[in-house]
């Protein structure tokens, strides 16, 4: 009986440990409920233009860049995000307050509360950096908090 309960502990620790082997550049671990990485939903959230417009407009970074949001289209809002002057990224919702790009390289969730005051975070994916010593920062995701707007 024991060598049985020894071998089905022993099976479910090695299924555990094989789970939580992902490559470091596909996910961000961060505590407490947070996003932790940028992957497309199964099934969007669909936003219509009139529930988007709250959050609309530009948001400072903990780090000191602005994310901007806008929509064109009134039904069905399409959705667009930028961080300062880069690219514009389409991205659709994937919960009532949560984003992300379809080309993968940015998620948001921002939380408007009812005081006027903004919270939430940003994840944006950062390419593969070769640095003047020669190392090389592999690709990974960034996280920023959102710091107002």
């Amino acid at each position: 009986m024991k060598t049985w309960i020894l071998a089905g502990t022993l099976g479910v620790c090695a299924l555990l440990a094989n789970a939580q082997s992902l490559p470091d550049s596909q996910t961000v671990v961060i505590p407490g409920g947070r996003l932790q990485t940028i992957e497309l939903p199964a099934h969007k959230h669909f936003m219509s233009a009139e529930r988007f417009a709250p959050f609309r407009g530009g948001y400072e970074l903990s780090n000191g860049q602005v994310l901007y949001l806008r929509n064109a289209g009134n039904i069905g809002a399409l959705m667009y995000a930028r961080i300062d002057d880069q690219d514009e990224h389409r991205i659709i919702a994937t919960s009532s307050n949560s984003f992300v790009a379809l080309d993968r390289q940015l998620a948001m969730r921002i939380d408007l509360r009812d005081d006027g005051s903004v919270g939430g975070e940003v994840l944006m994916q950062m390419p593969a950096d070769k640095l003047a010593s020669g190392d090389i920062v592999p690709a990974h995701v960034q996280s920023m908090a959102l710091a107002s707007r």
